[in-house]
């Protein structure tokens, strides 16, 4: 596979070729949804929601890595990358980490979402071709209740844009 230049292609390009076992989510797996550019929603990350294991975690950090992504936990920078304590708690936690690049995006690196599990979103979800990268996001349905059951304000802020969205297009 040969590997994008820039972007989030770069980093998803990564994970793929790594084995990482993941599903897009969030505002930027929604926007695989859009049918044109004016049905997608502005996002400056993308959320990579992981398989749950240590294993898993370990392989997604390192190929971000060796792109020279830098990490936080908390707002405070991560670097316990070989600490399998730390790891196993992030896992069990359901922890986030934000992986960012100055020229290939931000991360965030989630071992949970709202409302679902990993394997709810893995199990079926819809499966995009994004140059040479195929990557898979969560059913568009599932995405949206996870918004919902969240509760975050910005997140029910979101819904009511795609929603006041969706209606215009109608």
């Amino acid at each position: 596979m040969s590997r994008p230049a820039s972007g989030f292609l770069l980093g998803l390009s990564a994970l793929a070729e790594a084995g990482v076992d993941f599903v897009l989510v969030g505002v930027g797996g929604i926007n695989f949804y859009a049918r044109n550019p004016g049905q997608a929603f502005a996002a400056l990350d993308l959320g990579a929601l992981l398989a749950p294991t240590v294993a898993n975690l370990r392989t997604a950090l390192g190929a971000l890595r060796s792109l020279g992504y830098a990490f936080e936990a908390g707002g405070e920078p991560f670097v316990d990358f070989d600490d399998e304590t730390i790891l196993r708690r992030i896992v069990q936690n359901g922890a986030s980490l934000s992986a960012r690049h100055g020229e290939a995006g931000q991360f965030d690196i989630m071992l949970s979402v709202s409302g679902f599990s990993f394997s709810e979103l893995s199990d079926d979800a819809t499966s995009f071709r994004v140059v040479d990268v195929d990557v898979r996001v969560g059913k568009l349905e599932k995405l949206l209740r996870s918004k919902q059951s969240s509760g975050r304000p910005k997140d029910l802020e979101f819904l009511r844009m795609f929603e006041a969205q969706a209606s215009e297009d109608s």
